[in-house]
């Protein structure tokens, strides 16, 4: 029993030889010393070491993208405001020929301003006719109002229909309720 037992490594040591010195089954150097019991051992010289630090992605990340998108916008519009002033140039006076009216974006003097307002904003005129059309409501508005007020007055003063609000009823009927109830006070009380 001790014989096989002093066996054992050999014989599993010279088929890891075997193993190792076969073409079927190549094992890398690093394991090949290993299964010989010798272990590489990597050791950084100089005390050197590495410093873990925050991340600066975030911080890089939002300044490339806000230099980007600044400059998508001011370098073209810094492009089309050079040409307008340098190439086209401010608009000058001369006579009106006869039979043409002018528009209204034409009284501006740059060309930036003309394409705004010939583009972006409303003409005068709409402008004009939308301030009559708010102030023609908020006439209405208080028109109706006052009409409202000087209803409830009325009805407040002279008690001829009960609630405050109008009533788009026949007269006649409110009047024959009204009729109606005295007539049953009285079959109750009694006339006196």
């Amino acid at each position: 029993m001790a014989g096989m037992s002093l066996l054992r490594p050999c014989l599993s040591q010279s088929l890891r030889l075997a193993l190792l010195n076969s073409k079927l089954f190549r094992v890398p150097l690093q394991k090949q010393l290993q299964l010989q019991g010798q272990v590489s051992v990597r050791n950084s010289g100089h005390e050197r070491k590495m410093v873990i630090v925050p991340s600066n992605f975030e911080w890089t990340r939002y300044k490339d993208d806000l230099h980007f998108y600044i400059m998508l916008g001011l370098v073209p519009l810094f492009a089309i405001i050079t040409y307008a002033n340098i190439f086209i140039g401010p608009a000058e006076l001369s006579d009106i020929p006869e039979g043409y009216e002018p528009k209204e974006w034409e009284y501006y003097k740059t060309p930036i301003k003309r394409w705004f307002a010939k583009y972006i904003y409303d003409e005068p005129q709409k402008e004009y006719e939308r301030t009559l059309h708010v102030l023609h409501l908020r006439r209405e508005e208080r028109y109706w109002n006052q009409l409202e007020k000087k209803c409830r007055t009325l009805m407040s003063d002279r008690l001829d229909y009960k609630g405050w609000y109008w009533v788009d009823a026949d007269k006649s009927v409110i009047d024959l309720e009204k009729a109606g109830k005295e007539g049953r006070s009285q079959l109750y009380y009694g006339s006196g």
